[in-house]
């Protein structure tokens, strides 16, 4: 069965060149231009794993990332994955722990570092 992955960034042009990456990988891929969409998917698509970006409309990825952590049963933990351009990266990725986040990656990401870390995420 193969592995879900949400990508939730206001850029659309890199979600895509990031989503092409995952599929051919083996992914199911789903992408959000905006929080509220994430929160959708989250809410009826139940990803294994997302990126997402901080600077979303609608709701930045710390909402949605909290909005995760609150609403997630036992037994089942979404590998949550920060990217974001955001200024000063220690202060950032503090925040990024602190709203649920796994791990926090400055823009430009390195998308096969990205797919390992989220590949032994899912699988433990």
């Amino acid at each position: 069965m193969r592995k879900k992955l949400l990508l939730a960034d206001d850029d659309v042009n890199a979600t895509a060149a990031v989503a092409m990456f995952f599929e051919s990988h083996n992914f199911e891929v789903r992408t959000a231009t905006d929080g509220i969409t994430a929160l959708r998917w989250f809410s009826t698509w139940q990803p294994d794993a997302a990126l997402l970006d901080i600077d979303m409309p609608g709701a930045t990825g710390y909402e949605v990332a909290q909005h995760v952590r609150s609403t997630e049963s036992s037994g089942r933990r979404t590998v949550l994955i920060a990217v974001t351009g955001e200024m000063p990266p220690l202060e950032v990725a503090a925040r990024c722990f602190q709203a649920g986040f796994d791990l926090h990656v400055a823009k430009p990401a390195d998308v096969k570092a990205l797919a390992e870390f989220v590949i032994l995420g899912i699988t433990g």
